[in-house]
């Protein structure tokens, strides 16, 4: 992966027209430059003034689960988008995660919680993290559009228990249905996940917990949460 280079505004936009489009910000729009590389146009006021160097200040972080920009995209001498490694997945605003086996879920997530205490022990925080900015593909969770990423003055435990907690929270939006919530509240373990920092920081233990519950109160093995989410409906 490279720099581009563009002489102009319609040399990129003529650029843009042969890549397929894959999304969109309140700043930015997303296309496939090829199939390991993702270019994010910047069009945004929160862009201009940034440096080549705050840009790229997490380029060099080796954490899978963390998309960070790799190379710019310049007009001349102006940065107008940057590169990044291209995951092929759905976003949880779009992804039905009740659908995927529970048992893949929790090892998604052990992963990804490995990953964070990763990034918190160099002290960075997450920051705009929301479904849309969280995909899953082929068994693991990655973040993107992580620009808004901040190095903070702060302990790493702290730090991790911050990150954990916004990024679980917006997970569980997409595995927890209604019948799955109220159930939950039968369970004194993780009735209170939601407002309880140390079980969001573990969020496998609350799947954990959910899923032995669920197959205790129906006397079989559950597969998904949709799966349950039915029964529970029927009952």
């Amino acid at each position: 992966m490279t720099d581009l280079h563009f002489q102009s505004e319609e040399h990129l936009n003529s650029f843009i027209k042969n890549l397929q489009f894959i999304g969109l910000g309140s700043e930015s729009y997303c296309y496939k430059l090829d199939k390991n590389t993702t270019f994010k146009y910047l069009c945004g006021p929160a862009y201009i003034e940034r440096s080549k160097e705050e840009i790229l200040q997490f380029k060099d972080i080796n954490i899978p689960n963390y998309i960070f920009a790799e190379n710019l995209v310049y007009i001349k001498e102006e940065i107008v988008g940057v590169l990044m490694k291209y995951i092929n997945g759905e976003n949880l605003e779009f992804h039905k995660l009740d659908q995927i086996k529970v048992l893949n879920l929790i090892k998604a997530l052990d992963d990804l919680m490995l990953a964070t205490k990763q990034l918190s022990n160099l002290n960075i925080i997450a920051f705009d993290v929301c479904p849309v900015n969280i995909l899953y593909s082929k068994g693991r969770f990655y973040l993107i559009d992580t620009m808004d990423y901040l190095k903070v003055e702060d302990s790493s435990e702290k730090i991790f228990q911050d990150n954990m907690a916004h990024i679980t929270f917006n997970i569980y939006q997409s595995i927890i249905t209604a019948p799955i919530l109220k159930f939950i509240t039968s369970i004194p373990e993780i009735k209170d996940f939601k407002k309880d920092v140390e079980l969001l920081t573990n969020p496998s233990y609350i799947l954990k917990v959910l899923l032995e519950e669920l197959n205790n109160y129906f006397g079989c093995e559950i597969k998904t949460i949709k799966e349950a989410s039915k029964k529970l409906i029927k009952n």
